[in-house]
This record gives structure tokens, sequence and C-alpha cells, in this order.
């Protein structure tokens, strides 16, 4: 009898422990949930780091390499001509190697952090690389640099804008006579899926696109 009521009792606080253990776990899961979104939040300011850091690092060396391969091909057949075209990407029929290099590199740069949507158009609308277009045909005269630094991406306190992001880079940059200057570039990004951006816009470059269009 005396067993019996031991092990009645030893049962009763097993069920009273399970109890407490998937009370503990249901508490649990509103921390699990904001790690989950601290995770996001963390992809999200990687990608447009990333991204800045892409479009601000000059030169890139690869990038080089391939504009002077299509600049080359482009002065052999004459740029004129419907094969310039094609080696330019603009006819879908016969798109160049020296082209396909070029969208081989915009996919490892750009590509990962971007929605398939939005990336297409890096390509069709020449954004990729933007700051890096004053040395595509201009030879070793060109020799300008820049250097990004101290990026800050804010997530909008918005409510009804949860998936945008602002952000601010300083840029250094070092002309053809080797002359350094400072410069914060500032914009916006909208991440429509977690480290996936779906638009990305530079409000105010601080003067660096001048710089560099003097400079080319």
């Amino acid at each position: 009898m005396y067993n019996k009521q031991i092990k009645k009792i030893g049962g009763i606080l097993y069920l009273i422990s399970l109890c407490f253990l998937f009370v503990g776990c249901s508490e649990e899961n509103p921390e699990l949930q904001e790690v989950v979104d601290v995770s996001s939040e963390d992809k999200n300011r990687e990608a447009v780091q990333a991204v800045l850091e892409s479009e601000f690092t000059v030169p890139n060396e690869e990038y080089l390499v391939i504009v002077k391969n299509i600049n080359k091909k482009m002065t052999e057949i004459g740029s004129n001509t419907p094969e310039a075209n094609e080696v330019n990407g603009v006819e879908e029929s016969g798109v160049s190697d020296e082209w396909l290099a070029y969208e081989d590199l915009v996919k490892k740069m750009y590509g990962p952090y971007f929605m398939d949507y939005a990336f297409e158009t890096l390509i069709s609308n020449a954004i990729a690389f933007n700051y890096h277009y004053g040395y595509l045909g201009f030879g070793e005269n060109v020799r300008y640099e820049m250097i990004v630094s101290d990026i800050q991406v804010t997530k909008s306190e918005n409510n009804n804008t949860p998936k945008f992001y602002d952000f601010t880079a300083q840029v250094e940059y070092t002309n053809n006579a080797g002359e350094v200057s400072q410069h914060e570039v500032k914009g916006a990004a909208i991440l429509s899926e977690p480290g996936k951006i779906g638009k990305f816009e530079i409000r105010d470059d601080g003067g660096l696109g001048e710089k560099v269009s003097v400079d080319r």
C-alpha cells in the first residue's frame, strides 16, 4: 500500500514537471521569434553593405579586364556594326563572350543580394558598377581610386514601412593627380525578403559622381 502511494505521488510529480517544461517552452517562443527577426535584420544590413562595398571599391581589377576586352573587341569590329551591338549585349540572338563575362561578374558581385526582378535591371540599365564607369574606354590615363568605410544601415522606425532601410557610407576618393577627398553617400533600400533587395537608390553621393566625371 505504501509503495503504491509512493508511485502515485511520483507519477503526479512527473506530470507537474512536464507541465512546467511545456510552459517554459511556450514562454521561450517569443525569444526564439526575436532571434529570427534579428537574424533577418542582420541579413538585410549585410546585403546593403555588400552592395555599397562593390559599388564604391574602385578599381575592381576583374571589372577592368572585362571592360578592356569589350573595348578591344569593339575596336576590332567597329563600334557601329551589328557585331558591336552583340559585344555590348544588345542583340539577344548573339551575345558575345565578352559581354557574358560582364554579366557573370555582375551576378557574382550583386546577384546574391537582389531579388530576381531587381537584379535584371542592373544589367539592362547598366546600374551595376556605375561609379566605375570612368574607367570605361579611357585607357591608362584614368587612375582614380575609391575606398568605402563606416557604412551605417538603419531600419525604418515607421511601422508602415518595415522593409525600408536608410544607409550612409563614407567614401575616400583619390583623383588622377593623387588628391584625396571625403564624400558621404546617402540612400535607401527596400529589402523585399531577408537579405534580398527589391529597390536600391543612392539619393546623395556628396559630389562623388561629379569628381568621377571630371577625372574620366
